[in-house]
C-alpha cells in the first residue's frame, strides 16, 4: 500500500516537471521586458528569435538598439574558403563570385532589416566587410539611418576580410576609402569609426551636436584630423586609438572633458583643454621634451604602456614608448628647458607605470606627490617585464632609504590620500618601504589593495604595522592571471 502510495507522488512529480518545462515562462513576460532583452543580442539573433512563438515575431522591430555583423547574417568567407579543398595556389577565379555573394547579401539584408524596423533607432552598430565600402554600401546605410530611423549613436567597423590580421598595422595601402557625403554625421550625438583610411573632413561639416567622437585603426593625416576637430565644436570626449598618417597631434578644444590617447607615434604632442578633466595615455611613442599639456583642471591622470599594438609599433619604428616619469620630469622642467605642461594643481586621482627599485623614478614621484595638494587616490602598475640590459646600482642602500628619510611634510599625503593600489608586487625592499611610508604618515588613508605577482608571504608583513589612519584597511591579493592577459583587461577597463 505504501509502496503505491509512493509510486502515485513520483508520477506527480514528473508530470509537475513536465508541464514546468512546457511551459513558456518568458513569453510571459511585458513587451518592455522582451525589448531589453532582444536589444542585447545582435540583430540576426533578435529577428530568429522570431520561431520561438509568434509573440516574438514582430518585437525586434520595436528595439532602439541594432547591431548588424555581416559575418554572422549569410555564410561568413572563413567557412566558405573551409568548405574548399586545399589547393596550393587559391583559384581566385572561383573564389571571388562567392566573396562578392556574401557582400551583395549582407547589403540588401542589412537595408531590409532597417526598412522593416518601426519607430526610431536610437543606436546602432555595424560591422562590414571591407568590399562593402567599395560597393557605396556602408554610405547608403548611414543614410538610410539618418533619414528614416533618426539614429544618434552610431559605430561602423571595417572588418578585416579573409586571410588579414586584426592586429594589422593600418598603412595608406590597399584599402578601400569610404566616401561619405558631407555632413553625414552632423545629427550625431556619438560617432565611433574602427579601422577605415579617411583622407577628408567634410564628412564632419556642421558636426555642432557631436560629443563623443572615437576614431580606431583610422588613417588619416593632419589636415584630416585638424578638419574634424574644427568642425567637431561640441565635443566633449574624444578618443584617437591606434591611428597613423599624422607626424603632430595638437588638441585645442574648450569643451573637451576626456581625452584618450592610445599606440600613437608622433613627432610632437600638443594638448590644451581647459575643460579637460581626464586624460588618458597609453603607449605614446614621442619625445618628452615635444609633450606639452596644459589642462589647468585636470581631475585624473593616466599613463601606461599596455597596449600590445603600441608595442608592435614602437618595435617597427624602432623608438621607445614614453614612460610617465618622464613626462612628469619635462613638466618640472629637468630636461633643461622651461616647463611646458601643466596639470596638477586639481588632480585627484593618478594611475601610472613606475618602477618603485628605481631612485630617480622614486624621487619623481616624491615631487608630484608634493606638486599635486589634492590627491585623493593614486594606482600604480609596477614593470611586469625586467628591462633589458639592466644595470646593477651600488647604492642599493640608499634607495632602500629613500622614503625613510622623507621627512619634509606633504600635504596630499597627510590630508588628502585615501586610496592606494598596486599592480604587480614584488615585496622588494623599496616597495616596502613606500607602502610603510605610506602606512605612517598617511592620516585619512582608507584602502591600500596590494596585487601580488609571485607570493603573499611578506607583504603580509604589513599587516601587523601600526597605523596612522584608524580606518585602514590593507587587501592583499594573489594575481592568478598571466602577464599578457593582465595588460589587455586593464588596457579595455581603462579605455571603456
Amino acid at each position: 500500500m505504501a509502496r503505491g502510495r509512493r509510486a502515485s507522488k513520483r508520477q506527480k512529480m514528473k508530470q509537475v516537471m513536465k508541464d514546468d518545462e512546457n511551459r513558456d515562462f518568458i513569453s510571459n513576460l511585458p513587451n518592455d521586458v522582451l525589448i531589453i532583452i532582444l536589444s542585447k543580442l545582435r540583430i540576426d539573433e533578435a529577428v530568429r528569435c522570431g520561431v520561438l512563438s509568434k509573440r516574438w515575431l514582430n518585437i525586434w522591430k520595436r528595439i532602439s538598439y541594432l547591431e548588424f555583423d555581416a559575418r554572422h547574417m549569410v555564410k561568413p568567407l572563413t567557412q566558405l574558403l573551409q568548405s574548399r579543398e586545399p589547393r596550393t595556389v587559391p583559384d581566385l577565379n572561383i573564389l571571388a563570385p562567392s566573396i562578392f555573394n556574401v557582400v551583395y547579401a549582407s547589403n540588401a539584408r542589412i537595408i531590409i532589416l532597417i526598412l522593416s524596423h518601426l519607430g526610431i533607432i536610437s543606436t546602432c552598430r555595424i560591422r562590414h566587410f571591407k568590399k562593402n565600402l567599395g560597393l557605396g554600401d556602408v554610405e547608403t546605410w548611414v543614410l538610410c539611418l539618418n533619414s528614416k530611423k533618426g539614429v544618434k549613436d552610431l559605430s561602423l567597423e571595417c572588418a578585416p576580410d579573409c586571410g588579414e590580421t586584426e592586429e594589422k598595422l593600418v598603412s595608406w595601402e590597399e584599402t578601400y576609402i569610404p566616401y561619405f557625403p558631407i555632413g553625414i554625421f552632423n545629427t550625431l550625438g556619438s560617432l565611433e569609426l574602427t579601422n577605415y583610411t579617411m583622407r577628408w573632413w567634410q564628412p564632419f561639416q556642421g558636426c555642432s551636436q557631436l560629443k563623443k567622437l572615437k576614431l580606431k585603426r583610422i588613417c588619416l593625416d593632419a589636415e584630416t584630423l585638424n578638419g574634424i576637430l574644427k568642425n567637431c565644436e561640441g565635443l566633449e570626449n574624444f578618443s584617437l586609438l591606434e591611428s597613423t598618417g599624422f607626424n603632430r597631434l595638437v588638441i585645442q578644444k574648450s569643451k573637451l572633458k576626456v581625452l584618450q590617447l592610445q599606440a600613437l607615434c608622433v613627432e610632437e604632442t600638443e594638448i590644451c583643454c581647459m575643460a579637460l578633466e581626464v586624460l588618458l595615455l597609453d603607449s605614446i611613442i614621442c619625445d618628452a621634451v615635444k609633450m606639452a599639456i596644459f589642462a589647468p583642471f585636470l581631475r585624473e591622470f593616466n599613463c601606461y604602456c599596455c597596449s600590445i599594438y603600441g608595442r608592435m609599433l614602437s618595435v617597427k619604428r624602432g623608438k621607445s614608448i614614453l614612460q610617465a616619469h618622464l613626462i612628469f620630469s619635462n613638466c618640472f622642467g629637468f630636461f633643461g628647458r622651461p616647463p611646458i605642461c601643466k596639470f596638477f594643481q586639481n588632480l585627484s586621482t593618478l594611475s601610472i607605470d613606475l618602477d618603485l627599485t628605481s631612485m630617480l623614478k622614486a624621487m619623481i614621484l616624491s615631487i608630484v606627490f608634493k606638486s599635486t595638494p589634492n590627491l585623493q587616490a593614486i594606482e600604480i602598475a609596477l614593470p611586469v617585464f625586467k628591462p633589458k640590459n639592466s644595470v646593477r646600482v651600488p647604492t642599493l642602500h640608499l634607495i632602500s632609504m629613500f622614503w625613510e628619510r622623507q621627512q619634509e611634510w606633504c600635504y596630499c599625503i597627510h590630508h588628502k590620500l585615501k586610496f592606494v593600489y598596486l599592480r604587480g608586487f614584488r615585496a622588494k625592499v623599496q616597495e616596502m618601504d613606500f607602502v610603510k611610508y605610506l602606512i605612517a604618515r598617511a592620516t585619512v588613508l582608507e584602502r591600500i589593495t596590494i596585487i601580488c605577482s609571485d607570493s603573499m608571504e611578506a607583504a603580509e608583513n604589513l599587516l601587523s604595522l601600526p597605523r596612522t589612519s584608524t580606518n585602514l584597511s590593507i587587501d592583499l591579493r594573489l594575481n592568478t592571471k598571466n602577464s599578457m592577459d593582465e595588460f589587455a583587461e586593464h588596457q579595455d577597463r581603462k579605455l571603456k
